[in-house]
Formats: C-alpha cells, structure tokens, sequence
C-alpha cells in the first residue's frame, strides 16, 4: 500500500510544512513551485552538472526553475516553451509527444507535471522505471473530481519498487486536485 514503504526519506526541516519556494524572477507559470517543493521533501536536487528531462515542459515554469539550478535540461512538449527558454544554449527543446519520448542515454532526472489520466502515468513510470532511464524523478497525478484514485497511485508505487526504486507520494501546499510522486532509485 501506499503507507507501507520502509524507506528512509529526509526529515521535513519548514515550520508548519512549508517550504520557501518563491522564485523572486518572472516565470513562466506558478506550477514550479510543486517541483520546488518536492526538491525540498526529497532533501536532494538536480545541480549544475545534471541532465534532466522536463515532460510535458510548456510553457516552462518547471524548466525555468531546473535552468534557475544550472541544469541542462531537455524540454519535451507539443507546444513551444517561453521565448527566453527557447533560446537558451542549456535548454534542447523537443516538440513532440512526451509519451513518446526515451532518452538515448539515461539521465540523472526526470520531471513531469502534463494533464494526462492517472492509468497513462502509470504506464510512463511503469517504462521509465523498468529502462532505468532516470535516477530521480518528480511526476505530478492529476485527479477527476473529487476521487483520489488510490488504485492507480498504487500501482505506480508498486512498479518503482519492482523495479528498484523507491517512491513518495504527496499532496503539497501548491498542488491542487493532485498528488505529486517522488521517485528515486536505491543505491
């Protein structure tokens, strides 16, 4: 179940659960700070030197906030990011399906915060995991309505372990209807 893991996770160090996730620059959205907040519940974030995948990237709140930590990152979307992301030189945009996408390599991180039903993240963790293409990962689950749907979150807990990795879920002050799944492999 959900509750059942065994694995160490950092001590949450912000009074009253809330971490400080306010860029003071222009973004290009608000969701950042969903990713920012998850950096700080895993205790670890990708640095200078990591590669990360931003799935569903547009417009490109969560990769300005990876640039912002001096990550190169490799935006995939349909849609164009902002124009300032576009032509940054540590940005590769790849318009496209992000379900669609593999890495030709592993990289060191993989975030996700695109509108898609719970049973398709399922399905692109379930293959992400089991390719070992990333050793971190940050996905936001969206919800329908009111009902959370703990089948599909347990699947996807269940196929992280089965596959080496150890997975969180939680809810966070700036989500909305949705949880966000912090994914790591065990070392």
């Amino acid at each position: 179940s959900l509750s059942s893991t065994n694995r160490y996770w950092p001590q949450w160090r912000y009074p009253a659960g809330l971490a400080p996730v306010d860029i003071k620059e222009s973004m290009p959205s608000s969701a950042y700070r969903k990713l920012m907040e998850a950096f700080a519940c895993m205790g670890t974030a990708p640095s200078s030197e990591s590669r990360v995948v931003d799935l569903g990237a547009s417009p490109g709140g969560w990769t300005a906030a990876l640039r912002r930590l001096g990550s190169r990152v490799i935006a995939i979307d349909r849609s164009p990011l902002r124009e300032d992301l576009m032509k940054d030189e540590k940005v590769y945009f790849v318009q496209g399906d992000a379900f669609a996408y593999s890495p030709d390599t592993p990289v060191d991180w993989m975030v996700s915060d695109f509108i898609a039903y719970p049973d398709r993240v399922h399905e692109l963790l379930n293959n992400w995991c089991k390719q070992k293409w990333a050793d971190y990962m940050v996905v936001t689950v969206k919800f329908q309505g009111a009902e959370v749907p703990f089948e599909e979150l347990d699947k996807m807990v269940t196929a992280s372990s089965r596959y080496g990795y150890s997975c969180r879920v939680k809810h966070f002050f700036n989500n909305k209807n949705e949880v966000t799944m912090m994914i790591q492999r065990d070392q």
